[in-house]
């Protein structure tokens, strides 16, 4: 009689705990949402939304059995943004949403003109009107398509790969301005200083390949100018190859920049309404290199070129030759940690850019 009174009790003790739940009601919301450096790409009202939607109403003061919290889960996990979403009640009848947003780490252009976000996953994601992240660019995907072939995904693990390390690395943030993905599924790289394109090749070996370039920049470029080259090639192993600029093209960049000057000039003359005048010093060594903060701030490279060789061929080249260095094969020591769109230049820059610059033809031997 006493298992029977106590079971029975235990009994009447949960239907009434189940029953005094089941008529409790919602008093409010608690939303979280984890997002990007705390910038979010899908806004509260946007999740109240969606769940009302689902449930068929305002939520506040809703019974508690009425709301089915796998439906609203599932609902949320449709949204490209949302990676994760969780639902329950805290003891005061608040129902917690906790949501986690997909990472872009790139934007993408194709060929015919549309542009998306990317992430870790390879997840194709919309544009947003809430935020723009900073973010390497791609140009020139071949296809709009979803399913994508053989070649293309590939072609998209390889901008994962180099996303990735950009991403990672303050400098080549700063001084990479965007990535156009040739017909051959290779990468130029477009620099925010020096007038050249990098022929990168495909994504393979990505690490070797940053790794010689910034021995390049440190030992070349920064001690004979950044418009020397008209292309650098590191898509070989172990080598960097650099084409020299034609004359003609050094000397239309001169009279471009004399124009710039001059309009310069002739601008704070008018803004001055003075009598001031107004005098740019010419310096008289043309030698001077202006260097840039980034190369300055550059991490330390223990991988050191082979320039006997190099300073021979350059001093012996003639106009249009290119410069091979060799380079011992190193492990990368490129290792820095920053996250932050870009938009990539206009289109002008860029035509102007490729008309000067021949499209990755590299040079015979006998130029070297």
């Amino acid at each position: 009689m006493v298992w029977i009174i106590l079971i029975s009790g235990t009994v009447v003790l949960l239907v009434a705990a189940i029953t005094k739940r089941n008529n409790e009601r919602c008093v409010s919301l608690d939303i979280n949402i984890n997002g990007v450096q705390n910038n979010f790409f899908i806004a509260k009202k946007d999740v109240i939304s969606i769940l009302e939607k689902t449930n068929g109403g305002k939520l506040e003061k809703k019974p508690l059995h009425s709301i089915n919290l796998s439906l609203m889960e599932a609902a949320l996990q449709e949204s490209k943004w949302i990676k994760n979403a969780e639902l329950f009640f805290d003891n005061n009848n608040i129902l917690v949403v906790k949501i986690t947003e997909r990472e872009p780490i790139a934007r993408i252009f194709t060929a015919s003109g549309s542009s998306f976000y990317m992430d870790s996953s390879l997840t194709r994601l919309p544009l947003s009107d809430k935020f723009s992240p900073r973010l390497p660019v791609f140009t020139d995907f071949p296809t709009d398509a979803i399913v994508l072939s053989k070649e293309d995904s590939n072609l998209i693990k390889d901008i994962k790969a180099l996303s990735e390390f950009i991403n990672d690395s303050p400098f080549w943030m700063a001084q990479i301005d965007q990535i156009d993905i040739t017909h051959e599924r290779t990468f130029d790289l477009i620099p925010k200083l020096g007038d050249q394109v990098i022929h990168f090749g495909t994504g393979e070996n990505h690490l070797e390949k940053f790794n010689n370039l910034l021995c390049f920049y440190k030992q070349v470029l920064t001690k004979i100018g950044w418009t020397h080259y008209s292309s650098i090639s590191v898509q070989f192993k172990g080598q960097v190859v650099a084409v020299r600029r034609g004359s003609n093209e050094i000397k239309m960049d001169s009279l471009r920049s004399v124009e710039i000057m001059k309009s310069i000039i002739a601008d704070a003359q008018k803004r001055t309404n003075d009598t001031a005048n107004i005098q740019l010093k010419q310096s008289d060594d043309d030698d001077n290199i202006n260097t840039s903060k980034e190369i300055e701030n550059a991490p330390d490279e223990d991988v050191k070129l082979n320039t006997n060789n190099v300073h021979d061929n350059r001093m012996h080249a003639t106009e249009n030759s290119a410069v091979e260095m060799k380079i011992p094969a190193k492990k990368s020591v490129l290792n820095s940690s920053s996250s932050s769109v870009k938009t990539p230049k206009s289109a002008a820059i860029k035509e102007n850019t490729k008309k000067r610059v021949p499209k990755a033809v590299m040079p015979s031997k006998s130029d070297y």
